[in-house]
């Protein structure tokens, strides 16, 4: 693709472009699309596509934050979490309340600071209106966010209680993201109760990763 023809692409065009790059793990291209849609969605005043760019944006200085250890792509991903918030807030999309909310969740965990990532995650679930199993996602994450609070025994009920969802719900999301939701409750599992509950870590390790 030229870069001469970029402004002759749609904000959908563009996005799309940045979030199959982004797939594919070229992530510094992927940054280029996805800003130049957060620019174009915002020509075609396409709020909601733009707060999805800044979600997709979000996730990538969240990869970048994970492979580097570096606060500053923590504090790039906390400002477009910001952003997203503000304009949901801004243009009255309460459909985009949810994922504003979670992304700042997200975000408040890279900081450790647990006690916002509650706060934001509990605000996702309060607004959310969306499929029990994408629900299921949402409250996981925030039983990850108490059990590392310190609220152990209640942490993990709200984990499992995540992954009854995304299971009770399975056949209204494509199966691949059931699978990817399903292993991220596994993941957090093996890792936080290495620890505590050794055993039972195993086993969620395996869960996740002895399939047939």
């Amino acid at each position: 693709m030229k870069t001469e023809k970029l402004s002759d692409l749609t904000g959908q065009e563009l996005h799309s472009k940045g979030g199959q790059l982004r797939e594919e793990d070229r992530h510094d291209e992927a940054l280029q699309f996805l800003t130049l849609a957060v620019v174009a969605y915002q020509r075609e005043e396409n709020y909601r596509g733009l707060i999805d760019a800044l979600k997709d944006r979000t996730l990538t200085w969240k990869h970048y934050f994970l492979l580097t250890n570096d606060k500053v792509y923590a504090f790039l991903a906390q400002k477009d979490a910001e952003a997203m918030l503000a304009i949901a807030q801004e243009y009255n999309l309460e459909d985009k309340l949810d994922t504003a909310y979670f992304r700042l969740g997200e975000v408040a965990m890279l900081f450790n600071d647990y006690r916002d990532a509650i706060d934001y995650y509990d605000r996702a679930l309060v607004v959310y209106r969306g499929p029990l199993s994408e629900k299921g996602d949402f409250r996981y994450h925030l039983g990850e966010a108490v059990y590392r609070s310190g609220d152990k025994t209640k942490g993990k009920k709200i984990i499992l209680e995540g992954l009854r969802e995304i299971r009770e719900g399975a056949s209204e999301r494509d199966p691949f993201l059931i699978h990817v939701w399903e292993s991220g409750v596994h993941m957090r599992l093996a890792e936080i109760l290495k620890d505590d509950e050794p055993e039972k870590a195993t086993l969620s390790g395996c869960q996740k990763n002895c399939r047939k």
